[in-house]
């Protein structure tokens, strides 16, 4: 196979940091990022990994219990307000899905 060029592509579109997102769904994700870095305040002192071990953990716990009734609720329980339980309920709220560790240390690089 002889190897191309770029005068070959002339109407190639290149490929950004998005792979190919809505911008819909890439704004769920970075909030979702987002949302990640303001859980890892209620870890301090612990590296990224742990942090992203300790989350998952968390994280699953919630979305396989109490989430199957908080899900429903259009705001945060008051009871959830301030605590780690309301960061979680807010990621499952923006994309219910659980993060892997990858994806959770990844966000947490960009740690102000």
């Amino acid at each position: 196979m002889k190897p191309l060029r770029t005068s070959d592509l002339p109407h190639a579109v290149p490929v950004g940091r998005d792979h190919g997102r809505t911008p819909a769904v890439q704004l769920a994700l970075d909030e979702r990022d987002r949302l990640l870095i303001a859980a890892a305040g209620f870890y301090p002192g612990h590296s990224g990994r742990e942090i992203a071990r300790q989350f998952r953990v968390r994280l699953s716990r919630y979305r396989n219990g109490r989430w199957r009734r908080d899900r429903t609720e259009l705001t945060c329980p008051l009871q959830y307000r301030g605590t780690l339980t309301q960061v979680l309920w807010m990621i499952l709220k923006t994309r219910d899905a659980i993060p892997g560790d990858r994806t959770i240390r990844s966000a947490l690089r960009d740690l102000p």
